[in-house]
C-alpha cells in the first residue's frame, strides 16, 4: 500500500492541475513518514495537520493539492464557482444565509446572542428584541420595558411590558401608587384584582364565602345557630321560640326557667337555686329559691326521687363533687369523674356493667329482639314498673322486631347480628352490630340468613308479598305518626321527605304510604337520671345507587324517637325522625338521595373511575371510594371498569334527646319505596347515653 500511494501522488504531480479529476480518495504525502495523528471522521491526516480533502482548496482531493486561481474545492475536485446558495469565502464555499461567521457575506460575524437567519444576524429567541446592540426581553427588562430604552423606576418591575410597583406583600392592582392587595383575604380584590365579594361575605383563600358558622340562605349569610327564621337550616322557623345552637327551644313548662339549654325550677333546683347557675353548697337543699340546711337521713335533699335509705349515695352537695341530683341508683356510671354515679359501690372503670362492652356472646341462631339492643351496645335491662325505688334503674324495657305498620315481622331473615359486613365494615364498638335489610340481612357470603346474591345478581331478595300501608294502620307502633306530620321545608304532611337537591317534583313516589319489605326495630327504654340525650351509629347501603338517585325508588331509613313523659329540654324534631342531616343550611333525609348534594354518601366509586356515574350524583359523594364495599354484595362484580351494584354512607352519628329518668321509645325502620326490588341495608351499632342535651339529627 505504501508503494501504490507514492505512485498515485507522483502521477498526480506530473499531470498538473488536471490530476484531481482522478478520484483516488484522500492520499497522504509520500514523504510524511509514519503518521501518528488521529483525525476526526471526515478529515485526513496530512503533513501539516488534518484536512477535509473534499472541501479544502489547499488540499483538494489529496494532501497539498491546491486549487489554482479562483477555483474552489467541491467533492475533492477543483472547479469554478460554488454550488447554488453558497459563496466562496477564503477559498471555501459557505452558506452565508445561515453561517454566523459569514452572515450574508464573507467575514460578517454575528454576536454571541445572535444567530444567522436568511443572511441576517438576529436575536437567538423570537421573544427577544434588538435594542442598542443587545437582545432584550421587552416583557421583563427593566431597562427596556415594552419598548427599547423605556426604563422602569427603581421601585418598579417590568411585567408584561408594563412598569409596575413592586409590592413587599400581596399583588399590585391598578396604576395608582399604594395599590398592593392581598388577593387571598381582601374583600375588594378576592382571588383577582377588582373581584369584590358581596356584602357580609369574607374572602378566604381567594374565594368569597360566608363567615365561619354561617351559611348562605336566599343570598344572605346567616347564623343557623341563632337565627330564629333559619334555625339549624335555611327556612326552618322557630316561630316565637328561641334558636339555640341550631335548635328551636320550646317554651319551658310553667314554673320553670331556661338556664342555658335546661329548663329548671329555680325554686327547688339545687344547682340553680333562686337563679340560673347559683348552686347550693354543703349539707343544704334548695327550697323557695333559698339554700337551707337539710338532713338527708330523713329528707330527699336533692329532689332526685331517692332517699339515702333507698340507696342514694349523694343527697347533698357535700356528698360528692357533682350536682347531687345526678347521682342516685337510677344514674349511669360516668368513667373518670371520680364519683360512684349509680351508687352501686363500684367506681368508674370498676363498674363493668355500665362501662364494658356487652354485645358478646350473641346467639348464632335467630336471636330475639332484645339481643339486637345488646348488639348495638345497649347493655342494661330494667322493668316498666319497678317494685321498689332501688329497682327503678335505666336500661332496656322491651324490644320488638316489626314491620312499618307495627305488625309482627313476617320475614325473620330481614334482621341479623353480625361481626362484619363484607371484609371491611366492622363494629364501631364491641364485637357485633345489628343488621336490618329490605332483603336478606347478609353480605355476599354470609349464611343463616344469606348470602344476599352478591353484585352479579344485585341484592334484590324480597320478603314475599310483604307490603304494608302506614297511613291506614291502627297499631301504636305504626310509623303513621311520622307520615302525617309536617316538618317544612323538609317534609309535608302525608308525604315522604324531600331531598333538597331533588326538589318536590323530581322522583315523587306513586305509593308514598306503602312500605315494601319493611323491617323495624322498636326499643322501649328508661333513660338514666343523669342522661339528657343518646347517640347511636348507623351505616346505610343501597343497591338503588346510582341509577335511582332523585327517583321514586328512594328507599327510606327513619329513626323515630318518642318521649311520653314530656318534651326534653332541647326538643326532638317535630316529625320525630332523627335520620335527618343538615348541611349547608339544607335538611336531608337519610337515603340514597343524600348523594345528590352532601358528603354523607361516601362509599361508592368516584366519578373519575365510574362508568355508571349519574348526573344527579354530587361531586361531594364517594370520598371514601368503593374499596370498603368489598364483599358486601353492593360492590362491583369482577372485571375491568365494572359498575358497582350500589353504594353506602360513611358511619353516621344519630342523636336524640330524652327526659332524664323517663321512658323513651326508639323505632328504627327501613323499607323499599315504590317496588320490592334492589335492597337496602342498615347497620346499627354504638348506642350510648349523653349527659348534656344536643342538637337532634344525624351527622
Amino acid at each position: 500500500m505504501r508503494v501504490r500511494a507514492l505512485w498515485v501522488v507522483m502521477a498526480a504531480a506530473a499531470c498538473g492541475p488536471a490530476a484531481p479529476a482522478v478520484d483516488a480518495g484522500p492520499q497522504p504525502l509520500a514523504d510524511a513518514g509514519p503518521m501518528m495523528v488521529t483525525c476526526n471522521a471526515g478529515l485526513t491526516a496530512c503533513a501539516d495537520g488534518c484536512h477535509d480533502l473534499h472541501r479544502d482548496y489547499l488540499n483538494c482531493g489529496g494532501c497539498g493539492q491546491a486549487c489554482q486561481g479562483a477555483l474552489s474545492c467541491v467533492g475533492g475536485n477543483c472547479v469554478e464557482g460554488c454550488p447554488a446558495g453558497q459563496r466562496l469565502c477564503g477559498g471555501l464555499c459557505l452558506e452565508v444565509a445561515a453561517d454566523p461567521m459569514n452572515c450574508g457575506g464573507c467575514g460578517v460575524t454575528c454576536r454571541a446572542d445572535q444567530t444567522c437567519r436568511q443572511g441576517t444576524c438576529q436575536c437567538t429567541s423570537t421573544v427577544l428584541h434588538e435594542c442598542g446592540g443587545a437582545c432584550v426581553d421587552l416583557d421583563h427588562d427593566e431597562g427596556h420595558c415594552g419598548s427599547c430604552a423605556v426604563s422602569c423606576e427603581a421601585s418598579q418591575r417590568c411585567v408584561g411590558g408594563q412598569c409596575d410597583v413592586v409590592c413587599d406583600a400581596g399583588t399590585w392592582c391598578g396604576a395608582a401608587p399604594g395599590s398592593c392587595h392581598d388577593l387571598q383575604t381582601e374583600l375588594t380584590d378576592c382571588g383577582a384584582c377588582g373581584r369584590a365579594c358581596n356584602a357580609g361575605d369574607v374572602c378566604v383563600h381567594g374565594a368569597c364565602g360566608c363567615p365561619a358558622n354561617t351559611v348562605r340562605c336566599n343570598g344572605t349569610c346567616l347564623s343557623l345557630l341563632s337565627d330564629p327564621d333559619n334555625c339549624g337550616g335555611c327556612g326552618i322557623s322557630c316561630g316565637n321560640q328561641q334558636c339555640y345552637l341550631g335548635t328551636c327551644l320550646s317554651a319551658c313548662p310553667p314554673g320553670q326557667t331556661r338556664c342555658g339549654l335546661l329548663c329548671v325550677d329555680t325554686a327547688s333546683d339545687i344547682a340553680h337555686c333562686g337563679a340560673c347557675f347559683h348552686a347550693c353548697t354543703g349539707d343544704t337543699t334548695c327550697g323557695s329559691g333559698q339554700c337551707s340546711p337539710c338532713d338527708s337521713a330523713t329528707t330527699d335533699c336533692d329532689h332526685d326521687g331517692w332517699l339515702v335509705s333507698q340507696g342514694d349515695c349523694c343527697d347533698t352537695p357535700s356528698g360528692c363533687t357533682v350536682n347531687p341530683a345526678m347521682v342516685n341508683p337510677g344514674a349511669m356510671e360516668i368513667g373518670g369523674n371520680g364519683v360512684d354515679d349509680n351508687c352501686n359501690g363500684l367506681l368508674d372503670s370498676a363498674d363493668l356493667a355500665d362501662l364494658s362492652p356487652c354485645d358478646a356472646p350473641v346467639p348464632a341462631s335467630q336471636p330475639d329482639a332484645g339481643e339486637f339492643a345488646r348488639a348495638m351496645d345497649l347493655c342494661r335491662t330494667t322493668v316498666e314498673v319497678p317494685a321498689t325505688a332501688q329497682l327503678k334503674t335505666w336500661g332496656l324495657i322491651s324490644a320488638e322486631l316489626l314491620r312499618a305498620d307495627g305488625s309482627p315481622l313476617a320475614f325473620p331473615d330481614a334482621a341479623s347480628i353480625r361481626t362484619t359486613f363484607g371484609s371491611q365494615l366492622l363494629p364501631q364498638q364491641g364485637t357485633r352490630f345489628a343488621v336490618l335489610s329490605t332483603g336478606l340481612a347478609a353480605d355476599a357470603t354470609q349464611t343463616n340468613p344469606g348470602p344476599n346474591g352478591g353484585p352479579a345478581l344485585e341484592p334484590s331478595d324480597d320478603h314475599g308479598l310483604d307490603a304494608v300501608n302506614f297511613s291506614t294502620c291502627n297499631s301504636p307502633d305504626c310509623i303513621k305518626d311520622w307520615y302525617v306530620a309536617a316538618r317544612p321545608p323538609l317534609k309535608l304532611p302525608n308525604a315522604l321527605p324531600i331531598a333538597a337537591a331533588c326538589g318536590p317534583g323530581l322522583g315523587a313516589s306513586s305509593f308514598p304510604d306503602v312500605a315494601n319489605d319493611s323491617v323495624m326495630l322498636k326499643l322501649r327504654l328508661r333513660a338514666p337520671t343523669n342522661a339528657r340525650a343518646f347517640q347511636f351509629k348507623a351505616l346505610f347501603l343501597s343497591a338503588e345507587y346510582p341509577e335511582y338517585v332523585c327517583s321514586a325508588f328512594n328507599d327510606q331509613l327513619v329513626a323515630l324517637v318518642s318521649t311520653p313523659a314530656g318534651t326534653p329540654d332541647v326538643p326532638n324534631p317535630s316529625d320525630k325522625n332523627l335520620m335527618t342531616s343538615v348541611q349547608a343550611g339544607q335538611a336531608w333525609p337519610v337515603g340514597i338521595n343524600v348523594a345528590a348534594g352532601t358528603d354523607l354518601f361516601a362509599r361508592c366509586k368516584p366519578k373519575a373511575s365510574d362508568p355508571c356515574w349519574q348526573p344527579t350524583v354530587a361531586a361531594l359523594s364517594c370520598s371514601l371510594g368503593d374499596a370498603t364495599l368489598a364483599g358486601t354484595g353492593f360492590d362491583a362484580p369482577p372485571g375491568p371498569q365494572m359498575c358497582t351494584t350500589g353504594g353506602g354512607t360513611r358511619w353516621l352519628v344519630t342523636t336524640g334527646n330524652v327526659v332524664p329518668g323517663q321512658i323513651v321509645e326508639l323505632r328504627i325502620a327501613i323499607w323499599d319505596v315504590d317496588d320490592d326490588m334492589l335492597d337496602s341495608v342498615a347497620l346499627l351499632d354504638g348506642f350510648r347515653w349523653l349527659t348534656n342535651p344536643a342538637s337532634a339529627g344525624t351527622d
